[in-house]
């Protein structure tokens, strides 16, 4: 059992209040920079699904899918806002190769170098469909190991695909690996947190809808972010982890 699974709603919630907080006293406000993204990014669907998918075993109604025809220049400057220290991003943009910069140039050329290929993925899955896995499993990129050397892989894929992969950094990475006992590949974390939200589905009886509702930025945002903005599983599960 898992972090997601052992606790209860209530207390997951808290997490994520706890997370949503301390965000609000960081510079970089973090929380409204990953809210314009999605909003310009991404756009929310009636659930695509045939009643044989996983979801709608959890009453699933809306699906957070990426729009059409946006560009990589387009991910790459929010990307920077949402996951690279304000102060860095010149020094990214410039290819820098010295501490943390080093490897989110390393990251963002690899996501450069292979974008026809992942920007032609256009799947409407989140991560509790059933099969939701199937658009990436040649995806050569996805293969890398969940550690402090691919933080920035992780959050260019949670970008690209915000309901199904999760961002981490230096310290929930070490709680990833921890609860999840070292998982081999992102692929197979991600595997391995979407059975862990299942089971919390079980043993709460909640839908997948409470499931992310159980985050509210906006009680520290009011004025950036509304109470009904899109909230991705990546971006929930990014935060469960971020502030422990």
């Amino acid at each position: 059992m898992a972090l997601i699974s052992y606790f209860s709603a209530e207390t997951l919630s808290e997490f994520l209040r706890h997370s949503n907080y301390w965000a609000a006293k960081n510079r970089n406000y973090y929380p409204v920079k990953i809210h314009e993204a999605i909003s310009i990014l991404y756009e929310e669907i009636g659930c695509p699904c045939n009643n044989e998918c996983k979801c709608k075993k959890y009453q699933c109604t809306k699906h957070v899918v990426r729009k059409t025809g946006i560009v990589f220049d387009d991910f790459y400057n929010h990307f920077l806002e949402c996951y690279v220290d304000s102060r860095k991003h010149e020094a990214v943009r410039q290819g820098s190769v010295s501490g943390r910069g080093e490897n989110a140039v390393e990251a963002t050329k690899e996501i450069r170098d292979n974008w026809e290929r992942i920007s032609a993925i256009s799947s409407k899955k989140h991560l509790l469909c059933s099969n939701w896995y199937e658009p990436f499993n040649k995806l050569k990129p996805l293969n890398f190991k969940p550690s402090g050397d691919t933080i920035y892989q992780a959050k260019w894929f949670s970008i690209l695909f915000f309901d199904t992969f999760t961002a981490y950094d230096y310290n929930s990475v070490k709680l990833l690996k921890r609860d999840f006992q070292n998982p081999p590949n992102f692929l197979n974390l991600m595997k391995l947190i979407r059975e862990d939200i299942i089971n919390h589905l079980e043993k709460t009886g909640r839908t997948l809808q409470d499931f992310r509702q159980y985050d509210n930025p906006s009680e520290f945002f009011p004025e950036e972010i509304p109470k009904n903005c899109l909230r991705p599983l990546g971006d929930i599960i990014d935060k469960l982890y971020l502030t422990l």
